[in-house]
């Protein structure tokens, strides 16, 4: 599943997965795209997937309920609409803004040509109890549909907000290898220190 989008590809570069810490100072500008994925999944702006069935969508309601979280549609017994549950407490975002996981496409250097690594997805993980669950995918195609409604907080400079555009096309942040799927035996990280979990099938 995770081969079908470089197909053709794989013996010039490689496949990974990619951690980036939310809480590290060089990612700081990172910190809060959980929140602008978040907000767009609920409001049916940004198609949300299962994290390991990365072609079948999750609704909304579904990914809370597995984050121990209630459901927000419903309050007093009414039916709220999106802009009344959309903006997740700080408590409930808490829990989403610690890592990501981004599954990346690395492109080795060639002659007139400078590495390179582009996105193919994010997911999110999720703090519970003091472990990391496998949250939902986002795919970088439709996160930049996203580009004229959403802008990143600029810690550097209050007054020039980012676009996600610039934040990926530019990396703006660091991230390490979890796991090499072109070259498994490649590893960044020891395997005692990945907290991946296998609950989340479906």
């Amino acid at each position: 599943m995770l081969f079908v989008f470089t197909i053709g590809v794989v013996a010039q570069g490689e496949i990974v997965l990619n951690q980036a810490n939310l809480r590290e100072k060089q990612n700081h500008i990172l910190r809060g795209l959980p929140k602008i994925l978040l907000h767009a999944f609920c409001a049916g702006e940004l198609p949300g997937y299962y994290p390991n069935n990365t072609k079948a969508q999750v609704s909304f309601t579904e990914m809370l309920n597995y984050a121990y979280m209630a459901d927000p549609t419903y309050f007093n017994n009414r039916l709220r609409c999106p802009h009344e549950f959309c903006y997740l407490s700080k408590e409930n975002l808490f829990k989403f803004q610690h890592q990501i996981e981004l599954l990346e496409y690395q492109q080795e250097s060639a002659i007139g040509k400078e590495p390179s690594t582009t996105t193919h997805y994010v997911r999110l993980k999720i703090l519970h109890n003091k472990k990391y669950y496998n949250g939902p995918v986002f795919f970088l195609r439709d996160i930049l549909k996203l580009e004229n409604k959403y802008k990143l907080y600029n810690p550097n400079n209050d007054a020039a907000p980012l676009s996600l555009k610039k934040l990926f096309l530019a990396r703006m942040f660091n991230a390490k290898q979890l796991k090499n799927y072109s070259n498994p035996n490649k590893r960044k990280i020891s395997p005692t220190k990945v907290k991946d979990d296998d609950l989340y099938e479906y």
